[in-house]
């Protein structure tokens, strides 16, 4: 089982959340403990609801050009505020604005780690005709599809 997804998410609603409290005065927490079960929470939403959010606010996504996902980002950072008690949020800017950190984080992490990762993933297709003879080694081949 791959747990890298998992941790990429653990990571960037941690830094998300961090960064938004350093920059925002309307983000608090009142202690570490609940910095970690308000992070906890927060990505065991993202994993969970969020799908089931985007699935039913598609039109809004769409019509909105993807905006719409920061407004279900926001709604889950004030979920997670409502229910981790000593999560503060002074009111909607303030869910705007972490829901913004963790979906910069979210975005950023898995294409900064899967750079290496780019080049085990191209695998070389090879497709052949019936009823063409097969070429010889020193010719071009042409019927070559690099995925």
């Amino acid at each position: 089982m791959n747990f890298a997804p998992v941790l990429l998410r653990l990571l960037a609603a941690a830094l998300g959340l961090a960064l938004a409290q350093w920059t925002a005065e309307g983000v608090a927490f009142a202690s570490t403990p609940v910095f970690v079960f308000a992070v906890l929470l927060l990505t065991l939403l993202n994993t969970l609801v969020k799908p089931l959010l985007v699935l039913l606010v598609l039109p809004l996504v769409v019509v909105t050009l993807g905006l719409g996902l920061w407004i279900v980002n926001a709604l889950l950072v004030s979920l997670t505020a409502t229910l981790v008690p000593g999560f503060v949020l002074a009111g909607w800017g303030s869910a705007f604005w972490a829901a913004l950190w963790v979906s910069l984080f979210s975005v950023v992490f898995p294409l900064l780690l899967r750079q290496g990762d780019d080049l085990e993933l191209r695998r070389r297709v090879v497709v052949r005709r019936r009823g063409f003879p097969r070429r010889k080694k020193d010719q071009d081949d042409d019927d070559i599809i690099d995925v």
